[in-house]
């Protein structure tokens, strides 16, 4: 094999497992043919009257199958695109299912959106319909629905004035089975491989957002690939789900895979409430993002170092309240979304839980790479999925070629073009390379790599990792194209700061204020002094600005997984940041 090459075992199409085997080549059709074998099983398991309930296969599928009836009655025709405006919740699932069985195409909206964000990714999809979930969501859309002509229907999860809710289209479509029970499933089965499946808007690390074309071909690609790599420990086996499926991570690895798999997922409430819904689930599975994986991991520690006798038990203390916060039985923890720090893979492995990390991207479907039980070295993304092809370009750029690459770009060819190549490489935009010649590294983002005025490259996602590694720094983003060193964007965390300032007896009156103390600012430099010492003189951040506020989806600095979006950020505070190399 080339040292610049690799290539994932077949994609193998039919799964097998000791309860259910199917090859299926449409979402409806792998949904079916699962509901056929595990009709009285446990599908979902949602939170109602205060208690997981469970739903089974049959019952999704009675509710999956009236709202899609009342849908085609409605007009909603194969082609046609149908949004999703909603935070994760069991009619989520359902309304998805049930567009997908028209021939329709989803277009999943984060539920974060601002009222602009979701009229330009409305209007770019030319959705006919849509479905949102509370009072608040439906806001969003009335503000902008003048500047939407080809939004027709309106539908909701709650009872909301003027819009139709789910069980009245679910009534409707009861009825209209009950003349053609077969109306559905007919409609499902002329969809193919390729069909449209949905469209989902990129996150816009490095610039717009753009609709992403996946078919259903490529989301099962990917689930095929996801479910030969972590097999099922048993019927019983539950995943929880807290990412949201409006993303193509939980999309794909939560929601698509646990119908792949015939196993049970259980919905969290919100993520406030993620801490007690571990224990009342107790998962065997779930997948994260990084920040996720270290939050827990502090959260553990600082229990430990405040009492005494556990700190005396050492690994056994870290061991068990580490199992503790997730419930007790879980078997596998998947990181994806960003960069995990190698320190946090190790503290879990270390205390008993198997954490993964994976790499792919939306318009990948997502996974193109990932550590499995069969194959795994910290501090990389992994072996190529099955049918995955990986090759490192000369620049350095990561390229990946598979059935899970995207169709392209919603109506922008000349984007298309441009991330897909004559041969199928679509090129990911970030840097790496193959380590022991089956592993792969992520070192950067192509267009993050800046030159210092003295020629030096810089790779910010390493100094940024580093940084956030200390236990005072939260958010980090570093400075310097052109310049004669590097600068950096800190936002401290706040909890151990502030307890910091108490024993020194500083006092504050704001977080603005604490962070222009003298004192507190030579602290923070002697933290990123010791975060750097690792790293080459000209690669060390010399100056920082503190912030006193987090880095928010809200605020357009952040993906929905978390991803610092620099551009953004950088542009916002360029003229501070500037202003550092004037002293």
């Amino acid at each position: 094999m080339a040292a610049n090459y690799l290539k994932g075992e077949p994609l193998e199409l039919r799964w097998r497992s000791p309860w259910c085997e199917h090859q299926a080549r449409t979402i409806p059709q792998l949904f079916q043919t699962q509901a056929d074998t595990l009709g009285d099983s446990t599908l979902y398991l949602v939170k109602r009257e205060g208690v997981y309930q469970p739903v089974a296969w049959n019952t999704v599928r009675r509710d999956v199958e009236t709202l899609s009836a009342a849908l085609i009655a409605r007009g909603i025709q194969p082609g046609d695109r149908v949004a999703i405006l909603s935070e994760n919740r069991y009619e989520w699932v359902v309304a998805d299912l049930a567009i997908l069985h028209t021939g329709a195409a989803s277009v999943t909206l984060h539920f974060p959106l601002t009222p602009a964000q979701v009229e330009e990714q409305l209007r770019d999809s030319e959705a006919c319909a849509i479905f949102v979930s509370t009072p608040q969501q439906a806001q969003k859309v009335e503000q902008v629905r003048a500047n939407l002509p080809a939004l027709k229907h309106f539908f909701s999860f709650e009872p909301i004035s003027g819009w139709t809710p789910i069980y009245a289209l679910q009534q409707e479509g009861e009825s209209l089975l009950r003349d053609k029970p077969t109306l559905v499933r007919e409609t499902a089965e002329t969809l193919t491989w390729d069909s449209l499946a949905t469209l989902i808007y990129t996150s816009g690390t490095t610039g717009d957002s753009k609709g992403v074309m996946l078919s259903h071909g490529n989301l099962l690609a990917s689930m095929y690939a996801s479910i030969h790599a972590f097999p099922p420990q048993g019927r019983d086996y539950v995943m929880l789900n807290f990412l949201p499926l409006s993303h193509i991570y939980a999309r794909t690895c939560d929601y698509l895979v646990v119908i792949g798999l015939g196993v049970q997922m259980a919905f969290a409430e919100n993520f406030d409430a993620l801490r007690q819904n571990l224990q009342e689930v107790r998962p065997h599975a779930i997948n994260g993002v990084p920040r996720f994986y270290e939050k827990v991991r502090e959260r553990v520690m600082e229990v430990i170092h405040s009492k005494p006798f556990l700190r005396l038990l050492g690994g056994y203390a870290r061991r068990k309240g580490l199992q503790r916060a997730f419930g007790g039985r879980l078997i596998w923890a998947i990181s994806g979304g960003a960069a995990l720090d190698p320190q946090v893979a190790e503290f879990y492995w270390e205390n008993g839980i198997q954490l993964y990390q994976g790499y792919g991207l939306t318009e990948t479907s997502p996974v193109l790479t990932s550590n499995t039980p069969k194959a795994n070295k910290i501090g990389t993304v992994g072996v190529p999925f099955p049918g995955v092809e990986i090759k490192i370009a000369e620049d350095g750029e990561i390229l990946a070629r598979g059935p899970n690459v995207m169709k392209g770009y919603w109506r922008k060819p000349e984007a298309t073009a441009q991330a897909i190549d004559p041969d199928g490489w679509f090129h990911t935009g970030d840097v790496g390379e193959i380590v022991d010649g089956r592993f792969l590294r992520i070192t950067d983002r192509k267009k993050d790599i800046f030159v210092l005025a003295g020629g030096k490259n810089i790779a910010p996602v390493a100094l940024e990792t580093a940084l956030i590694r200390n236990p005072y720094i939260e958010q980090a983003v570093v400075y310097g194209d052109k310049k004669k060193f590097v600068s950096a964007l800190i936002v401290p965390d706040f909890v151990n700061l502030e307890e910091w300032a108490q024993q020194q007896g500083i006092t504050y009156n704001s977080r603005e204020e604490l962070i222009q103390n003298p004192q507190v600012y030579a602290f923070m430099e002697s933290q990123v002094a010791e975060a750097m010492r690792s790293f080459a003189p000209y690669e060390q951040v010399k100056r920082f600005i503190l912030l006193p506020e987090s880095f928010t989806f809200e605020a357009g600095d952040v993906t929905v997984t978390l991803k610092i979006r620099r551009a953004r950020i950088i542009e916002r505070y360029k003229a501070q940041l500037d202003a550092l190399y004037e002293a």
